[in-house]
Parts: structure tokens; C-alpha cells; sequence
């Protein structure tokens, strides 16, 4: 691992333990969305250092880690809004897209996905739903295409 994949790991987790503790401050304690915000911004940054180690045992096995984070990551986030069954399926739609998009963009992919959820969770707490579902399908793909358009870069210059 280089230093800038560890510095974008350190920075991701760090967003979203910061976005947890913004949006689970209006609903309980300080300290209880602070002890929500670390555990959140740990198990981010376990779960990438989790495909950065299965990545040298069998790449197949990063990008399903990738596929499941995805979806267990976007139905834990819509399940109170949407309801069980439609937050399903939608969390299958979006690991989907991030499965496809990690064959091109590998760990880019989770974070632009972890970013949009942020976005969701933020918007959430004074739009509906609708539109704060709306708002994270935009920022999602935003993030996937500036993910590419980083790849392509970084690939173009070694």
C-alpha cells in the first residue's frame, strides 16, 4: 500500500465517522454520536484495509468485499426512510453499479459510494427522502465519473 491510498483510506474514514456524528447528534447524545462516529470511521477503514490484504491473496475476492460493503453500507443507511424491502433493492442496484465500477476504478469505487451516502445522510436531515435519494444518485455518479477520470490520469502519467 502507498501512502496516498492510505491517506485517502485515513481521509474517507474520517468522513464518514464526521458525517455520523453530525447526523446521529440530532437524535442522541454527543457522546453517544461520537462513539457512533468512531465505530463508523473504524469499521471504514477496516474494511478497506480488509481488501488491500485479500488483494494480495485473490483480487476476485477485494472486489466481492466491495460488492457486500456496498450493500450492506447503502441498506443499513436507507432502511429507516425507504423500508426494508425497497431499501434491498436499491442497495443491490447501487452495488451493482459499485461492483462494475471497481473493475475500473478499485478502491475509488467504495469511496465515491461512502461519499454519496454522506451526502444522503446530510441532505436527510432537512429534505425527504425523495430528494435526498435523488441528491446521493448524482453525487454517486459525479464521484464515479471524477474516480475514472482519476484513474485515467494517474494511469496516463506512469
Amino acid at each position: 500500500m502507498d501512502i496516498s491510498l492510505g491517506l485517502m483510506i485515513a481521509a474517507t474514514a474520517l468522513y464518514a465517522g464526521s458525517v455520523t456524528v453530525v447526523a446521529e447528534t440530532r437524535t442522541t447524545s454527543r457522546r453517544a454520536a461520537r462513539t457512533a462516529g468512531a465505530g463508523t470511521a473504524a469499521v471504514v477503514a477496516g474494511v478497506f484495509l480488509l481488501m488491500i490484504l485479500l488483494a494480495h491473496v485473490a483480487y476476485p475476492a477485494t472486489w466481492a468485499l466491495g460488492a457486500a460493503f456496498a450493500v450492506v453500507a447503502t441498506h443499513r443507511t436507507l432502511r429507516a426512510d425507504l423500508g426494508a424491502r425497497t431499501a434491498a433493492s436499491t442497495a443491490v442496484g447501487v452495488a451493482a453499479l459499485v461492483a462494475a465500477s471497481f473493475v475500473f476504478v478499485s478502491y475509488l469505487a467504495p469511496m465515491a459510494l461512502i461519499g454519496a451516502l454522506g451526502v444522503y445522510r446530510l441532505l436527510r436531515l432537512g429534505l425527504t427522502p425523495r430528494s435526498a435519494l435523488v441528491a446521493m444518485g448524482g453525487s454517486l455518479s459525479a464521484l464515479l465519473a471524477a474516480a475514472a477520470a482519476t484513474f485515467a490520469v494517474a494511469l496516463s502519467t506512469m
